[in-house]
């Protein structure tokens, strides 16, 4: 109807009142032409009946059926609706009947008494019984012996059915009633059509004199809307459609005026318009320019970023290369502290610029990941041992509590994983002043293409306003300015956390809220993996073996036990120490075996006391091991602690893998222990005696690079070249034939691709294999370095164990170790000497004044390095472990001590193999040989007293 036309709507307006009339009025003529010939019919039907029985009474008297015939016939005569007329005695018999012998069949009642009574309980005697019949209506009316004079006499005599002398029977037909009603229906239904007739023809004269005006007018619009304004309209319009048309042909008359005046203005426009195209046309020549100085200055920063990557990694190469070499050199402590904040330092503007790079790469699009199997408790870990240490130091409880839904084996890129929980600790750590900064990890939801995990990081630390938090994942931003000068920091670890996660399928946020502290949170889409490398955890070991738990936080109680309880361990935890206390009394009342006791807490300020009673109590009766876990990282501390009773005494965070570490050690009574049985298999270490007497040319533009990979070299027994250019480098490999060439990249003059080609093309050194030292990380640098006929890629600051692991591949030595063998060549431990004093003088040149120093030099450190060692094993700390092993192992060299040489050794290389499990007894033994060399060498230290006096 939205669409109709102003003659449909007229029309419309005018036939559907006149048809609805027509119809209603129709309607109730036919109903009340149907109701009044259904009554006219039952009418007649009973006043025939009635009147044919009050006259048949005398015939049936006097059996005079003549006379009976006679009325039926009369009455059947004088009413063509009247089919058949029956007359019946008392008995149901015909007595006389008029009509077809089809209707009179179906014409009788079984009961004909059955009609007094009905007259009785009417009422009225003469009204005839109705009843409906296939043919019509058939009525029946009772023929009485006599007529009473009142009603109620009559009732009276009625009661008594033997009085009826028989009944009439009336068939009226319905056709002619349907014949009527027919032709009530059809003179209705031509009424109304010419009702709807004549009312049509009146809308549509009268919307022809509103459409035509209309249409006129809108065809002369279309002609002014052509351009033709010189069109006027005429038409018979009246009234309002006289004034619209007037409008329209005076608003021609004002256009025909008005296009005449803007064809003028036009022209001048367009001569304005094609100077501002000209001057346009310049601009964008203009623009097209400054995109292109846009693209090449992106271009220009991406190129500046990997140069200033080489620039300040080139410093630093030798800032840390030599700072490690001093390290391994006998130093006093503040020489130590000074070179650990200079390595601190180091490696904290390496990690700045590895933040701005990682954001380069994502704004170029050139951020890759990787896409095999991790442990996410592993990752957890790594980031733990690396933050661990800063949030002792402060005193915050740093927890992690990954459920147990996390399945161990995730498909994904551990190491991105690794940078964005390490980013949202590490601000966790920095924006925390006390309290805790938790982890936890679960599966949100799972489908047929993977699971979703969700990653959150809660503190208790300074909190975030709503503004602030609109600002956090923006680039080279925090929270605000007094922030960044209080805290410090690029502003650069949530723009790439967030970038990392949504490559990752993710989303990141946070909830805060100020002065309360922040959750950070993120999720990843990862899918199950089959299996991971064997890592030598299983809880066979472990399973049902009972555990008595205490912290004082929640969430590190909670971790703990979710630890523990993953490995089938029995586990009770305890709120208050008091509580643990009793427990602990109550087991030995009683008689029953704890396997382990775990007492944690921060730096046990109050609990000093109760910790002492409990340990005398385990070691007196129970005799199991007591495991404490502290933030305290103080060595006398941790010692008074194990002077205590303490069995281990290990600083906070709780690593899975220390964990359990600790407990196959301190649970596990075999004596030795095998390492295949707890430890995943390692791989064979390294043999660096297979790089002796290699030849090697090192190319570096930097003296100082050049000088530390010399060093590095060097002390690996190999001979070295040095080449401060390309140029140089090429005019050394004409004639001297390499195992391996180390190449800088950018070099003045001649770089190092051009180098590498030029020696290619020699036959000299066509084979050598040439492998790339650069401080360059842009995506791409591997694959150019490749291309241009490099073998390997090392980035800077390049290590001793980069050296050796590259040299090793690519000389194709033997990297295989038969330790067994080595084992079997070598004397057997306790058959080598304590103090070897030949040795001793032939390590010194045979000068014994200077042996005699070394000597008294080692006796004097070796209390404070047993501490140290001890300390750091007690705490599992062992990347401080190893440090201290290897530079124990460096002074036994110098020293003719050639059993703390070999106790140092093996120790180192288990250290190395991370066969964690098998240094229970070889720590004792280290510790007591320290002693036994102070003893052992009394008598050469107290000589050097002597000969002083």
């Amino acid at each position: 109807m939205k669409n109709w036309g102003i003659s449909r709507r007229i029309l419309s307006l005018a036939i559907t009142p006149t048809l609805l009339a027509c119809l209603l009025l129709g309607f109730v003529f036919i109903n009340n032409h149907i109701e009044d010939s259904e009554e006219s019919l039952i009418s007649r039907g009973k006043t025939i009946a009635t009147h044919l029985a009050l006259a048949s009474e005398y015939g049936i008297i006097t059996l005079d059926n003549s006379t009976l015939q006679e009325m039926a016939q009369a009455a059947r005569d004088n009413d063509k609706e009247l089919l058949a007329v029956a007359i019946y005695d008392q008995n149901n018999r015909i007595l006389t009947s008029v009509g077809a012998a089809e209707f009179l069949s179906t014409m009788s009642i079984n009961s004909p008494h059955d009609l007094t009574k009905i007259g009785a309980q009417t009422s009225l005697m003469r009204y005839a019984r109705m009843e409906k019949h296939d043919n019509g209506m058939l009525f029946h009316a009772p023929i009485l012996s006599k007529f009473p004079e009142d009603h109620e006499s009559w009732r009276t005599n009625v009661k008594n059915n033997t009085e009826i002398l028989g009944y009439v029977s009336v068939l009226m037909s319905k056709d002619f009633s349907l014949l009527s009603r027919y032709s009530t229906i059809f003179t209705t239904v031509l009424i109304s059509l010419l009702g709807l007739l004549i009312g049509g023809y009146l809308a549509r004269r009268m919307s022809s004199s509103v459409t035509e005006p209309i249409v006129s007018m809108a065809k002369g619009v279309d002609k002014i809307k052509d351009g033709r304004l010189d069109t006027r309209i005429s038409s018979n319009a009246s009234a309002e459609l006289k004034t619209l048309q007037d409008g329209i042909n005076l608003m021609a008359e004002t256009m025909e005026h008005n296009q005449e005046e803007m064809q003028q203005a036009v022209d001048q426009a367009t001569e304005d318009l094609r100077e501002t195209l000209e001057t346009l046309e310049v601009n964008n020549l203009e623009l097209d320019i400054a995109r292109r100085q846009a693209v090449e200055a992106s271009r220009i920063k991406t190129e500046f970023l990997a140069n200033m990557s080489h620039e300040i990694r080139t410093p630093m190469n030798g800032v840390i290369g030599f700072t490690d070499l001093l390290l391994k050199t006998e130093l006093n402590n503040k020489q130590k502290d000074f070179l650990f904040d200079i390595k601190r330092s180091a490696s904290g503007l390496l990690s700045i610029i590895d933040d701005i790079l990682d954001y380069s790469k994502i704004e170029a699009g050139k951020m890759s990941f990787e896409r095999y199997p991790f442990d996410l408790r592993e990752c957890v870990d790594d980031v733990f041992k690396i933050l661990g240490p800063n949030a002792s130091k402060k005193g915050i409880e740093l927890v992690s509590l990954i459920y147990s839904d996390v399945p161990k084996a995730l498909l994904g890129d551990p190491i991105r994983i690794k940078q964005i929980i390490t980013n949202l600790l590490n601000n966790a750590v920095k924006f925390t002043k006390s309290g805790s900064v938790e982890l936890y990890a679960e599966v949100e939801s799972e489908g047929k293409k993977g699971l979703k995990l969700k990653i959150e990081v809660k503190d208790s630390g300074i909190g975030l306003t709503r503004e602030q938090q609109n600002n956090l994942f923006k680039a080279f931003s925090q929270a605000d300015s007094s922030t960044t000068r209080e805290f410090g920091g690029t502003g650069l670890g949530l723009v790439i956390s967030k970038s990392l996660v949504e490559k990752m399928g993710g989303n990141i946020g946070v909830n805060s809220t100020e002065g309360e502290g922040s959750t950070f949170w993120f999720t990843l889409q990862c899918e199950r993996a089959e299996s991971l490398p064997e890592d030598g955890i299983t809880g066979e070991f472990l399973a049902a073996k009972s555990v008595l738990v205490f912290d004082p936080h929640p969430a590190t109680r909670l971790s703990l036990t979710q630890m523990l309880e993953d490995w089938q361990m029995q586990v009770r935890s305890f709120e208050k120490i008091d509580d643990l206390m009793t427990e602990v009394d109550l087991y030995t009342q009683s008689g029953k075996n704890v396997d382990l006791i775990i007492i944690g807490g921060q730096r046990f300020r109050r609990r000093m006391q109760r910790i002492e009673h409990i340990c005398e109590i385990v070691n007196s009766q129970l005799k199991c091991p007591v495991i404490t876990f502290t933030t305290s990282s103080d060595v006398d501390f941790l010692e008074h602690l194990s002077s205590l009773g303490v069995s281990r005494a290990m600083e906070k965070p709780i690593t899975y893998r220390a964990l359990y570490n600790s407990l196959i050690e301190l649970l596990h009574s075999s004596k030795p222990r095998k390492a295949e049985t707890f430890t995943a298999p390692s791989p064979a270490p390294q043999d660096v005696s297979k790089l002796k007497n290699s030849y090697v040319l090192a190319v570096d533009d930097n003296p100082a690079n050049l000088r530390l990979v010399a060093t590095l070299l060097q002390d690996l027994n190999i001979k070295v070249d040095t080449a401060e250019s390309g140029m140089q480098a090429v005019s050394l490999s004409k004639d001297k034939v390499y195992d391996a060439i180390l190449m800088d990249i950018q070099m003045p003059e001649m770089n190092g691709l051009e180098a590498t080609r030029t020696i290619r093309a020699n036959a000299t050194n066509q084979a050598t294999p040439i492998i790339a030292l650069t401080a360059h990380a842009m995506a791409n640098e591997r694959e150019i370095l490749l291309d241009s006929g490099m073998d390997d890629y090392m980035t800077k600051p390049v290590s001793e164990q980069d050296l050796v692991n590259v040299l090793l591949k690519w000389t194709q030595a033997d990297v295989t170790l038969n330790t067994n063998n080595q084992e079997h060549k070598s004397e057997p431990l306790d058959k080598e000497k304590t103090l070897d004093w030949e040795l001793s003088l032939k390590l010194a040149n045979n000068k014994e004044d200077l042996a005699k120093d070394m000597l008294k030099m080692m006796v004097d450190s070796n209390h404070e390095t047993g501490r140290v060692i001890h300390a750091a094993y007690q705490a599992q700390n062992f990347d401080e472990l190893l440090q201290q092993i290897h530079k124990l192992h460096g002074a036994s060299c110098y020293v003719g001590t050639p059993r703390l040489k070999s106790l140092s050794s093996q120790y180192e290389t288990k250290l190395k193999k991370q066969q964690y499990n098998l240094l229970d007894d070889l720590h004792s033994e280290l510790l007591q040989e320290l002693k036994a060399i102070n003893d052992v060498a009394k008598p050469y230290i107290e000589n050097i007293a002597n000969s002083e006096s």
